[in-house]
Parts: C-alpha cells; structure tokens; sequence
C-alpha cells in the first residue's frame, strides 16, 4: 500500500499518561521502522515530548480527540510538526489489540497510508475567539436559568406579576423585585407606580398583583436570585466585549455576514468561530452541511427512502445556525422568510427551520468564498420564476368563485 508519510507518529492519550509509536518508512523494499516510548503528562514530561519529537525528526502526528486532553498536545506539537486530530469512533481496532501501544501503533499506520478522516482544527486565532463564544453560551444558559428560578420563586410566594406582564425580567419587573426585597409588608400601590412604559396603564392589575407579602425566607432567596443574575448578566456583557477586541482582524467579513437576513453581529462572530475563515478547508457547501449536521438525509435502500432524524454534527453550529433561521424567518420581506413559509405548509415547522439554516450556512460559505456580499432574492422570487402557473393558479380560483376572468396584458411603459 502506498505511503504517504514517512515519519509518522501515533498517540494514544491518557489523563496521566501518553504512549507513542514512532513509525519510519526507509524504502518500498524495507519493513517499516517502529520505536515505542512513554510519556508523562505534567508540563516538563509534554516538553520532554516536544524535545524527542524535534530530535527524531517526526514530520507527522496523529491523535485521537480523547476528552480535553489532546489540546494542549496539539498546542505543543504545533509549531515544531503537523498535528492531527481524529474521531475516536471512525477509528477501527484490529481484533486482538487492546492495549495503548498497539492503538498508538495502528493510528500510525493508518496515518501513514492516508486512510484517516482528519478532524478540522482551526488556527489558533479561531480557537481562542471559538473558546469565549462557547463561553458566552454557557454563561446566558446559566443567566436564562436564574432567571426563571426567580421568577419561579415569586410565583410560589403568590406574587402574579407574569400574569400582567409580558417581559418576565424587564425593567418594571425588575424595579418590584427589588422593591420586594426590601420591605416586609410591601406597600402595593407604591410598587404599582413603579411601572415604566405602556405598563402605566395596568397600575391597578399591578398592585392586585403585588399584593401578598414574602415571608423572611422568600425575601432572601430572592435577593440571592438577583444577584446571582446580575454576577452573570456582568460576566455576559464581559464576554461579548472580549469577542469585540478578538474580533476586530474579522469586522470585514462580520460585515459581509450582517446583510444576511437573521444574522447580526454577534451570531456572525459565532459562526466564524466555529467555521473559520477559509472555506477551502471544505471541499463544497455540501461538506460545510454535513459536518454542522443539518445536511438532507440519504438513507435509500430497495428505492425506498427511510425517514431518518438530523444527523449528528457539531451542535455549537448547528445551534447558532437554528437560532438564526428562526430569525430570518420572521424578518419581513426576505426571501427566507417566504422560503420558510412554503417549507413548513408541506413538511412542518421543525424541518422547514433545519432547511432554512442550511441554506443561510450556504450563503455564509459563498460569501466568505468570494468576498461577495449577499443580495436577497425577494418576496416575489417564485411568482417571476413561475409566472404562468401563477397566473393559472390565480385564475382558476377567481373562476371556482364565480368571476368570468378575462386577462389582459398591460403595455410595456414606454421610456
């Protein structure tokens, strides 16, 4: 079998321990070379690693996505040799071999013949940028959750203020809660006054619904509740500046992204964190689709076509895209929203959405591949592509209610 690197090493990672198998190719009429070694994970045994990596000359690495353990390796490794990531799952064992030598030797010879599906790992750039985005997810998680425990809570104290109104956590909501906090037996009709906004019309709903007092108990998980929320909400609004500093090299491509319907600066920072900037590391959009995971199912077999659920893929993409469809799909005269629309009328709302987030994944593929920016298509893209069957469609049914239709057409304008 062909090999294509000829110093290739493979790694089996463990929490305290690497194993290693350097495998060297000295000609088509040689029996390849192994050498086998161990190393420890603490930070001067990984640059012990470094070192031995450098001294035998290793071209090639290759490791598998074990938990976390593999990025820093990958870090290390980086700049002295050409690190590899690959799926723990797409990797076939030899019946037979089942310890951590012979996993590090077969990465290594699968490695060297090019019979492994590398991972894509971005620049380092990109990872950084990725690692405060996915931060930001998990901190607005946390912050959605407070927020409904406290809501939560003021509920259980018999205090109705989701009743009246429609913001749970707005500004009037707020100002009450803190007010709640802070007297004993709260005077009603001076928190209903506290309401801002067209809530001003609603004091009197206000005050019936402020009306039971928090007993000591309430008044102080309440308390932890909003600060809580305001520790994370301070941490949110951190992040999202951090993400404007490392995103400051990117504004001309952010910029290129915003004019996508649903997207706006924010979520475009997110999809150039999870997809990077060069599209030539995929081979086609299609590629970009199935690695995000909203690409159509093909399960056909006897020409029979098995329903099948959205396949698996990366889920910080796949969310971010989902969550700008339904954006797009409720912004008003965009060709995604009338796409949407005549999606959902024939296979339901929950695919429609996973369609319109693959073609926005496609349009961010082409837009970062030709720098061009996006040009949307219009409400009334399918009538001009369809123009005689709409207009059979639309006389037809002004004939099934009872009109003699007679079309006549309207003279060109004359310039």
């Amino acid at each position: 079998m062909r090999v294509i690197r000829k110093r290739c090493l493979g790694l089996d990672l463990h929490k305290k321990q690497i194993t290693a198998h350097l495998r060297v190719h000295r000609g088509s009429t040689q029996e390849p070379e192994g050498l086998d070694i161990r190393f420890g994970t603490m930070p001067d045994q990984l640059e012990g690693l470094r070192e031995w990596v450098v001294e035998h000359q290793v071209t090639d690495v290759v490791m598998e996505a074990t938990s976390v353990y593999w990025m820093h390796v990958y870090e290390l490794l980086e700049g002295v040799t050409t690190p590899a990531v690959v799926n723990a799952a797409q990797v076939k064992k030899v019946p037979g071999r089942e310890t951590d030598m012979s996993d590090a030797q077969w990465l290594s010879e699968l490695h060297a013949h090019g019979l492994l599906r590398l991972s894509f790992i971005p620049p380092k750039e990109i990872r950084e940028l990725r690692a405060v985005t996915r931060y930001r997810t998990k901190l607005v998680a946390i912050r959605t959750g407070a927020k409904n425990r406290t809501i939560k809570l003021v509920e259980m104290a018999g205090v109705k203020l989701t009743s009246v109104v429609s913001s749970s956590f707005g500004k009037t909501v707020r100002a009450i809660l803190d007010a709640l906090c802070e007297q004993v037996r709260p005077d009603a009709a001076k928190i209903a006054t506290l309401a801002k906004g067209s809530l001003r019309e609603k004091v009197s709903e206000l005050e019936r619904a402020v009306r039971h007092p928090l007993s000591a108990p309430q008044r102080d998980l309440l308390k932890m509740h909003l600060h809580t929320y305001d520790l994370v909400d301070a941490q949110v609004a951190a992040t999202e500046l951090k993400l404007a500093q490392l995103a400051q090299p990117y504004s001309a491509q952010i910029a290129l992204l915003d004019l996508i319907p649903g997207i706006n600066p924010l979520s475009a920072i997110t999809l150039l964190a999870e997809t990077g900037m060069d599209m030539s590391v995929y081979r086609d959009e299609r590629h970009l689709s199935s690695l995000a995971g909203v690409a159509p199912g093909n399960a056909i077999s006897a020409d029979k076509r098995r329903k099948v659920s959205v396949r698996a893929g990366n889920r910080h993409l796949k969310r971010i895209l989902i969550q700008i469809a339904w954006a797009a799909s409720r912004k008003k005269d965009s060709f995604q929203r009338l796409r949407f629309m005549r999606l959902q009328t024939r296979i339901g709302r929950n695919k429609a959405i996973v369609a319109v987030g693959r073609q926005i994944l496609v349009l961010v593929y082409h837009v970062l591949s030709t720098g061009q920016p996006y040009l949307d298509r219009g409400t009334d893209f399918y009538d001009r592509a369809n123009k005689e069957k709409v207009i059979a469609r639309y006389t037809k049914r002004l004939a099934q209610l009872g009109f003699l239709v007679q079309l006549t057409k309207k003279d060109e304008p004359t310039e």
